[in-house]
């Protein structure tokens, strides 16, 4: 079944995504005018691959462009979905309880022509659907922690950031990372 982004600040030019600066977006599976918490498209990606072409040539430093994964919609507990502080998403969590809602998040980029960050977040075990307490700094891995020469732009980078390159994650097998 088709997917469709609902948000903002962002285009097609042919088959390439351009996010502007600000722009937001979630994967849903209708395209409607409001916010449906029914209608997040659940990805089943244990056991799968993520990859994607970025060109960051134009992202400098001070600015972050993510790309990111959160267990959407936020959930009370009686497992409804629930209303967070954000008009502009009224049901985004994330681990670090931006819009007033906890839930657990894959950071699968967060980058800019001088570093790229990717860090999974968990939340702890609750009795019912409502996660109570994230863990906000999660545990990633970061290229400036790779060598002066891995990642930057420039010849001498191993990433040249200047130049598009492809970026692949890989999610574990199985419920417990097998």
């Amino acid at each position: 079944s088709p997917a469709w982004l609902h948000g903002a600040g962002m285009s097609l030019r042919g088959d390439t995504l351009v996010v502007g600066h600000n722009a937001a977006a979630s994967l849903t599976t209708a395209c409607q005018r409001d916010w449906d918490a029914t209608a997040f498209e659940h990805l089943h990606l244990l056991g799968q691959t993520v990859s994607f072409t970025v060109n960051l040539s134009g992202v400098g430093c001070g600015c972050n462009l993510a790309f990111y994964l959160v267990r959407a919609p936020a959930k009370d507990s009686n497992n409804e979905p629930t209303r967070g502080d954000c008009p502009w998403s009224p049901y985004y969590c994330d681990a670090n309880r931006v819009c007033g809602q906890w839930c657990p998040e894959l950071d699968i980029m967060e980058a800019n022509a001088w570093s790229l960050a990717t860090t999974p977040h968990r939340c702890d075990r609750s009795p019912t659907a409502k996660y109570l307490l994230c863990d906000r700094d999660g545990k990633g891995i970061n290229t400036n922690n790779l060598g002066k020469n891995a990642y930057g732009p420039g010849p001498n980078f191993t990433i040249d950031t200047r130049k598009a390159f492809v970026v692949r994650t890989s999610i574990g097998g199985g419920p417990r990372g097998g």
